[in-house]
């Protein structure tokens, strides 16, 4: 029996995780910010931000309560947050698993921002329009999240730009604000990240 070739494209996509072959191959939007852009050209500029669904390992979503990012339990009475994102022009992207993006609730009046307390590292939410700061094709880092994807993996994690070390996290006791932690504590810095339909 003989199988077909397989393609110099299909061989170049082992270098992505299982997850993001399947964006490229077969059309799903999940995973990482930088498949769902792939289609629209680098150079394209988008009109509207992206909206994605975010979850921790331990399937808490996004929750907005005044003004604040609550990671709560899947299921509850609480209604998830999807967030806007957008690449940032601003930061070059020299990785092939590092993405830099800016990402805000969804209504995209406001913006995720970074900012130093006591040294560590702070998560605000900033009055913002984020399509004004995508045209601004700046640097932006306290805005900025380093969107980090690995080979083999289908989850993903976000760095701040402006606090090298320090990522987006959940602790493990739901219902809290999400925040900036480093790896290896007992928070959660590692994410599902997929694009809403």
């Amino acid at each position: 029996m003989q199988f077909p070739p397989i393609s110099v494209t299909k061989l170049r996509l082992k270098k992505h995780c299982e997850h993001c072959r399947k964006v490229l191959l077969h059309g799903d939007r999940s995973c990482s910010p930088r498949v769902s852009w792939i289609g629209t050209g680098s150079k394209e500029k988008l009109i509207a931000p992206s909206r994605f669904r975010i979850w921790d390992l331990s399937q808490k979503y996004f929750f907005l309560e005044n003004k604040t990012l609550v990671a709560v339990p899947k299921g509850s009475n609480s209604p998830e947050e999807l967030l806007g994102v957008v690449p940032n022009r601003g930061i070059k992207d020299t990785n092939a698993n590092i993405f830099p993006i800016i990402m805000g609730p969804q209504d995209g009046k406001r913006v995720l921002s970074c900012a130093g307390s006591g040294g560590q590292p702070q998560i605000k939410i900033e009055e913002e329009d984020i399509m004004n700061l995508y045209g601004k094709n700046e640097p932006l880092k306290n805005f900025t999240f380093l969107n980090h994807t690995g080979d083999g993996q289908q989850t993903c994690s976000f760095e701040s730009a402006a606090f090298p070390g320090w990522f987006l996290s959940t602790s493990t006791e739901p219902n809290k604000p999400i925040s900036l932690s480093q790896k290896g504590g007992a928070e959660i810095t590692t994410f599902y990240f997929e694009k809403s339909k």
